[in-house]
């Protein structure tokens, strides 16, 4: 039950890090959509960005669902973007290896939690991590 969820403070520690977690990939999309040398796929970029601003949400949703009580949305946090074609393909693997891990993280997740509201919202996000994994493969081939 929600209760037994409420009393389970790993599952509220995985939580915070995973919106911890959610906010880094926030930060990787935004300074790949910085990078001068993928403007011609900024709205790639742009979707997987705008899907983890969704993430953050669903997971304060779910937090919510939890505990009953909101948390505060932090910002975040912008990365200077590099110009190089070298370091594009770097920064393109880089957050393709940090949304493969939260993947991973994200169906561990979803193993704790029993109530079937709160496990399809984690599997809407592991969907959209999939995606941006897939997309960001494709960048990667093309800048490499």
């Amino acid at each position: 039950t929600k209760e037994d969820l409420k009393q389970d403070q790993r599952l509220l520690q995985l939580l915070e890090i995973a919106q911890q977690e959610t906010q880094q990939s926030l930060s990787a999309f935004d300074a790949l959509m910085k990078n001068k040398a993928l403007q011609q796929d900024i709205e790639t970029l742009r979707n997987a960005y705008l899907d983890e601003v969704k993430h953050l949400k669903l997971l304060q949703e779910i937090w919510y669902n939890i505990t009953g009580q909101s948390q505060s949305q932090a910002q975040p946090i912008s990365k200077n973007s590099t110009a190089n074609s070298e370091a594009v393909g770097t920064e393109i693997e880089k957050t393709l290896m940090q949304e493969m891990e939260q993947t991973d993280f994200f169906r561990e997740l979803l193993m704790l939690i029993s109530e079937t509201d709160l496990r399809d919202i984690l599997y809407e996000i592991i969907t959209d991590k999939q995606d941006h994994c897939i997309r960001l493969c494709f960048l990667f081939s093309k800048y490499q």
